[in-house]
C-alpha cells in the first residue's frame, strides 16, 4: 500500500466522533503516516506511545491476562486509543472538549484497522 493510501485511511477517520487525527507507528516508534494537525510533534508521540503499549502489554502478559490488542486513555486533552495492526500501532487522537460516543469510536477504529492489516502484512 502507498503512502498515500495509508494517509487516506487513516484521514478519512478525522472529523469521525471527535477524532482530530491519527498517527501509525511501527514496533519500534517511527511514523509511518499522520493524519494529526501539523502543530502536534507526530515523532514524539509515535515513540512515547509505542512505548507506552508495550510496556502495557508485558505488564498483561505478566499477569496472565493475554496480549494487549487495543488500550483507551482518558485525559483532560481529550482521549488516545491504540491498536495494535500487524506490528504497526494506530494511535487515534480525539480533539479536547468534545462529547465522543466511546464505542463509535472504537468500532469506526476497528473497521480502518480491517483495512489497514491486509496492506502492513
Amino acid at each position: 500500500m502507498s503512502d498515500g493510501e495509508i494517509q487516506a485511511l487513516l484521514s478519512s477517520l478525522n472529523g469521525k466522533h471527535g477524532i482530530l487525527g491519527c498517527l501509525l507507528v511501527g514496533g519500534d516508534g517511527s511514523v509511518v503516516s499522520s493524519s494529526l494537525p501539523e502543530n502536534i510533534d507526530v515523532s514524539t508521540l509515535g515513540a512515547l506511545s509505542a512505548t507506552l503499549f508495550s510496556n502495557n502489554d508485558v505488564s498483561l502478559q505478566r499477569m496472565n491476562r493475554g496480549n494487549l490488542s487495543q488500550m483507551t486513555l482518558l485525559t483532560d486533552q481529550g482521549i488516545l486509543h491504540f491498536c495494535q495492526v500487524d506490528g504497526h500501532f494506530l494511535i487515534v487522537l480525539t480533539a479536547k472538549g468534545q462529547r465522543i460516543n466511546l464505542e463509535g469510536l472504537i468500532r469506526s477504529v476497528e473497521e480502518q484497522v480491517s483495512s489497514l492489516k491486509p496492506k502492513l502484512g
